[in-house]
């Protein structure tokens, strides 16, 4: 749920890996310096020199003249969180990157497209989690029609069964091929063959 309310900072400290900002609602953000890329490559003094604005909703530090929007940290927080929830319901073995964006000619490049101030490449989060959803379901719905094929063609062996409703999945264009090899594993375990 994303908060209305301007967040204002009460206290920062800044140590090796993070930011560590208390907010007055006695929230606290914890925001990792690689995510912060003058202060990732900032001295630990340069860090530690922060000051907050009068209002609180921003955070300040001179010696590298950067200035970050409290609320905008909160961003960050929220999207980072909702993107490890979908990332944790997701199976590791489904795959991140179905189309890989490489683009040709003489010097090898990448797709990429910016998503909330980030560049992307290849599925963000959320992305992936709503192909799994689909491959998942499709997985599901598939048992039954696979058993009936099963039981209508006995001579076929399951391999044989298993490659007709791959065909099927491939002519209506609906995953991409490692969506598919994804796809077609978890219907065969869900069948248990």
């Amino acid at each position: 749920m994303i908060c209305r309310i301007r967040p204002i900072a009460i206290g920062v400290t800044a140590d090796e890996d993070c930011i560590n900002v208390v907010l007055k609602d006695g929230g606290r953000l914890q925001v990792p310096l690689r995510r912060l890329s003058k202060l990732w490559v900032a001295t630990p003094e340069q860090r530690r020199d922060c000051h907050i604005s009068a209002s609180g909703a921003a955070l300040r530090w001179d010696q590298l003249a950067e200035v970050i929007s409290v609320s905008e940290l909160m961003r960050d927080a929220e999207r980072r969180h909702r993107d490890e929830r979908l990332t944790s319901q997701v199976p590791d073995d489904f795959p991140w990157d179905p189309t890989p964006a490489l683009l040709s000619g003489t010097q090898p490049k990448l797709a990429g497209r910016w998503i909330d101030g980030r560049l992307i490449v290849g599925l963000t989060a959320e992305e992936r989690w709503v192909r799994w959803d689909m491959c998942e379901d499709l997985a599901q719905q598939l048992i039954r029609k696979t058993l009936e094929d099963a039981a209508k063609y006995p001579q076929h062996s399951r391999d044989v069964t298993l490659n007709g409703m791959r065909r099927a999945i491939e002519r209506k264009g609906w995953t991409e091929r490692v969506e598919t090899d994804w796809l077609m594993a978890r219907l065969r375990t869900l069948l248990g063959w």
